[in-house]
């Protein structure tokens, strides 16, 4: 495949998603800014260096007539007086008689005649980069014009209205502060476009349709990005915590959508006869963990008993995100490596027909945990409870950065990938995917996570219902069904 094919493939398959640009664009901001201020300082340095101050002193004439005194008023012979006076100021004659004049081999000075608009006055202006230079450059052409413009002028006469000054300024003064803040702002224009262009190109999952053309899954859906801070209280108290489809303050389209996905997960896991869902992510911060909870809710409220396994003991969150509070000596990997009783791991949750088993300390040596002897341990458990219970929910590590979650997989009936949008390589989820499908595990699809779009943006805004009548809301509608 060619170059060109190449990109006008990606080109076609990559549809503008305005948030993810911008995104990008914002988290580099301070890559921006301090570019931009290396431009503004550069720019700086460039223009007072390379800045020449030029000094210009001019004078007026009228022009009039020797026969008339108004025959040269009109603009017309204004204006060819000028050209005949720009003329003879750059005569070959007129040159020589300045050098003379003025003790110089040459005339280091721009000298401009022309006339001022809907008038007879014509103004004549000398500039050098030396004061000293346009004042007696400008002097000299005065005492010495007619003696070039004797028969040029003809009968026209120009009469000087004014005497020229010494410039005490330059006439192009060094402003800095404006050409600073036009290379900061070109600088900052610049970089923002760049990385717009590099995120467009950029082979991560931006939109839902991506799934099914960048990887080797099925699309389950797309969960949309809901705020967790929801009143100025929570704000103030910086209290971090998980967005649960069951909380008060859930948003309607972020309730709605988990009811889609989660169906999706039902029908596929029931076409198999599958009890054991795996769920991971490639790397963390992904919301895989919040994305497993939500499932166990979702599927605990259709009155299905469900069990939620935290599989990751490396840094384990179900305990924080569900509410519980494991007792010490009932924790999963102690059961792994002590030989804890099956029967005092499973707690009740605050959800009706959400169980729990896990842990909440840490064990940096996951890995070795669940090798051989206790593998097999979490795989008899497994078994035995998924006789007692609909579904088995694990939430395992990511599957990217270490192989606990290959481990597990060997556990469970399906795995299903969160992937949070614009945010990991494709080729690495694929990678993944191929991976866990190694363990003889079935990839049951992959669900776009944390998606923010106009339509999510404009569906948040439009209100917030409390689950509760979200829930009536569904039983209502579930009745006028039937």
């Amino acid at each position: 495949m060619s170059k060109d094919t190449k990109i006008n493939d990606m080109l076609e398959n990559n549809r503008i998603e305005p948030f993810t640009l911008i995104h990008d664009v914002i988290v580099n901001w301070w890559v921006i800014l301090l570019a931009a201020l290396a431009a503004a300082i550069f720019a700086y340095v460039g223009v007072s260096v390379t800045y020449e101050p030029d000094y210009t002193t001019s004078a007026t004439f009228a022009i009039t007539s020797k026969l008339d005194v108004g025959s040269y008023s009109s603009l017309s012979t204004a204006n060819e007086m000028a050209g005949t006076f720009q003329k003879i100021i750059e005569s070959s004659a007129m040159n020589k008689i300045l050098c003379e004049e003025l003790g110089v081999d040459s005339i280091d000075a721009e000298i401009k005649s022309n006339v001022i608009q809907d008038t007879n006055l014509l103004e004549l202006s000398v500039t050098s980069s030396s004061p000293r230079v346009a004042y007696d450059t400008i002097h000299a052409i005065m005492d010495n014009y007619t003696k070039v413009s004797y028969f040029s002028l003809g009968n026209a006469v120009m009469e000087p209205l004014n005497k020229p000054q010494i410039p005490m300024s330059p006439s192009n003064p060094l402003n800095a502060q404006r050409v600073m803040k036009l290379a900061f702002l070109a600088a900052a224009v610049l970089l923002a476009g760049l990385f717009a262009v590099l995120s467009f190109f950029r082979d991560t999952i931006k939109q839902e349709r991506e799934v099914e053309l960048k990887l080797d899954a099925s699309s389950l859906g797309e969960l949309p990005y809901e705020p967790k801070i929801k009143t100025l209280k929570e704000l103030l108290s910086r209290k971090k915590k998980a967005m649960l489809v069951n909380q008060p303050l859930a948003g309607f389209s972020f309730v709605e959508s988990y009811r889609k996905f989660v169906s999706r997960i039902e029908y596929k896991m029931a076409k198999r006869d599958s009890k054991v869902l795996l769920v991971s992510s490639v790397s963390e911060n992904e919301g895989k963990s919040t994305v497993a909870a939500n499932i166990a809710i979702s599927l605990a409220q259709r009155q299905k008993k469900i069990l939620i396994i935290d599989g990751d003991l490396r840094r384990p969150s179900q305990f924080l995100i569900l509410g519980v509070q494991p007792e010490e000596g009932k924790e999963l990997s102690e059961f792994l490596t002590d030989g804890t009783h099956s029967e005092d791991l499973v707690m009740k949750t605050h959800v009706n027909n959400l169980f729990f088993i896990g842990g909440r300390n840490s064990y940096s040596t996951s890995s070795d945990i669940l090798k051989s002897e206790n593998l097999q341990k979490m795989y008899k458990l497994i078994n035995t409870c998924k006789k007692l219970v609909d579904y088995v929910i694990i939430d395992s590590p990511p599957a990217g950065t270490i192989g606990d979650a290959e481990l597990l997989a060997r556990c469970a009936d399906e795995v299903l990938l969160v992937v949070r949008q614009n945010f990991i390589l494709a080729e690495d989820i694929n990678d993944v995917m191929d991976t866990l499908r190694n363990t003889g595990c079935h990839v049951l699809g992959v669900v776009l996570n944390r998606v923010i779009s106009f339509e999510n943006l404009t569906a948040q805004t439009v209100g917030r219902y409390s689950y509760s009548r979200y829930t009536q809301y569904g039983k209502d509608r579930g009745k006028a069904n039937e």
